[in-house]
């Protein structure tokens, strides 16, 4: 291998080094090792969806005998529609995505316990859907205004079926998420911050666009407290350390 001298534009400007391919090399292995350890990581939460999209989608094909029990309040009628919630509803999976990619990098056991969170919660939604399934009538109340963010509510009106909702799984994970994050990057006050106003946000957006009633969204939150306890803080407990070794 040959020695490359950096050129310089001026006197005393620094002179920088390398051989060959060296730094690529070096660099190219550390990335495909990291890229490793985030998919060992994250192999557990990829295996279970492969088995539970098929079962979503079989239960979302279910008609039951007896009828979906209709889930609204009084409350849901005053919530008026804000069409432009769409985009933070958009947000929702790059935000889980991104978001258990970082938990991955930075600590597999906390990594895990946020993916064992997910499972928890997604699991409990099958069974709920099973043993009450349970539908929605607020699209009923679209108002007819022409735009963009209404054509893209309308769109996804149309490819969502509004059965199945009790529990929001869209604020559900996005709370396991910002929990996860939270746990993970004690240190990194500005990113939690962004976190969880994209998460409250995103919580906000499932009724401002009529994808769930506002007892969707409480009983969300009510599944993930003695799950993210139970795992957290029973199970293994978390300790301080937000970083694998």
């Amino acid at each position: 291998m040959r020695s490359v001298q950096g050129t310089s534009s001026g006197p005393g400007a620094p002179q920088y080094y390398f051989r060959g391919n060296d730094l690529n090399t070096a660099d190219n292995k550390s990335l495909i090792k990291k890229i490793l350890y985030v998919v060992v990581t994250l192999l557990p939460m990829a295996i279970y969806m492969v088995i539970y999209m098929p079962t979503f989608f079989w239960v979302e094909s279910l008609e039951p005998a007896e009828g979906f029990h209709i889930i609204h309040t009084a409350i849901d009628d005053l919530i008026p529609v804000v069409e432009v919630f769409i985009i933070p509803y958009a947000l929702w999976l790059p935000y889980l995505v991104i978001g258990m990619i970082a938990i991955a990098i930075r600590s597999r056991k906390l990594s895990r316990k946020t993916s064992y969170m997910l499972m928890a919660g997604m699991t409990l939604f099958i069974i709920i859907s099973l043993a009450y399934p349970n539908a929605l009538e607020l699209r009923a109340h679209i108002p007819d205004r022409e735009n963009i963010f209404m054509d893209l509510i309308k769109y996804l009106h149309s490819i969502d079926t509004p059965t199945d909702v009790l529990p929001s799984l869209h604020v559900y994970d996005a709370i396991v998420v910002a929990a996860g994050l939270h746990l993970t990057f004690k240190d990194k006050k500005v990113l939690l911050v962004l976190s969880d106003i994209l998460t409250v946000l995103i919580v906000l957006s499932t009724m401002f666009i009529k994808q769930h009633s506002i007892i969707d969204v409480i009983s969300a939150f009510v599944i993930f407290i003695p799950v993210f306890i139970i795992i957290c803080f029973v199970i293994n407990p978390v300790g301080k350390e937000t970083k694998s070794k």
